[in-house]
């Protein structure tokens, strides 16, 4: 693993474990190898452990006395309870971008959407997710409140979890979220509050029933 040096190597690390989580490569239940891992990215393993409470706080790992780290499972209540959450601060985060929008402002988002049509019509779900993560991103970064920033950034990687695994399973579901996204950010160019957060709330409730049907991929083995 080649590291940046304009990130710490700790967090480094983590996104490294977290992708492998979000993706799958690492499955619920799985116990992360701490030893195996520190010399695989030949780094120490207190910088392993460092990065191990990082997505314990992110919600991709849990970690248990004298058991050590294992990938976290998502149960029903798990998801329910997430996108509560989630789409709450989202709907706060579009009415806000609703009525303080100035200028060319929705001009990155206008770009991500037209990226997002043409992933959705050449089928690349994987490009279409990484570019939907782009548009949460930009969305995240309106926020000026800084308590309000961290915490979304430790709901980003639960959150490409479960829309990685939604996605994952056809393009009916991309043709799905692009018209609801298309039709938000319609109400968000309008300054339609009111309409801004009926979509959010049936945004919330198609992800949910799609994360709910999906959530043997995310339960860890008994």
């Amino acid at each position: 693993m080649a590291f940046k040096a304009n990130d710490s190597l700790t967090e480094q690390i983590a996104q490294y474990l977290g992708k492998k989580i979000i993706e799958g490569d690492m499955p619920p239940g799985e116990r992360i190898q701490e030893l195996r891992i520190a010399a695989e990215l030949e780094v120490s393993r207190g910088s392993i452990r460092e990065a191990l409470l990082i997505l314990q706080r992110r919600h991709l790992v849990d970690i248990y006395p004298r058991r050590g780290a294992v990938v976290a499972g998502i149960s029903r209540d798990d998801v329910r309870d997430f996108f509560e959450l989630w789409f709450w601060l989202l709907d706060r985060l579009f009415s806000e971008l609703a009525t303080g929008w100035r200028g060319d402002d929705l001009a990155a988002f206008d770009a991500r959407l037209t990226a997002l049509a043409e992933c959705e019509a050449a089928g690349d779900w994987r490009r279409y997710y990484e570019t939907g993560v782009e548009l949460l991103g930009a969305v995240y970064d309106r926020s000026r409140n800084r308590y309000l920033q961290e915490l979304l950034a430790d709901l980003l990687p639960q959150s490409q979890r479960c829309l990685f695994i939604i996605l994952k399973g056809g393009s009916a579901r991309m043709e799905h979220t692009l018209a609801m996204l298309t039709g938000l950010f319609g109400h968000v160019r309008a300054r339609d509050v009111n309409a801004v957060r009926a979509t959010v709330a049936e945004f919330c409730k198609a992800y949910t029933e799609l994360a709910e049907a999906s959530v043997g991929h995310f339960a860890a083995p008994r």
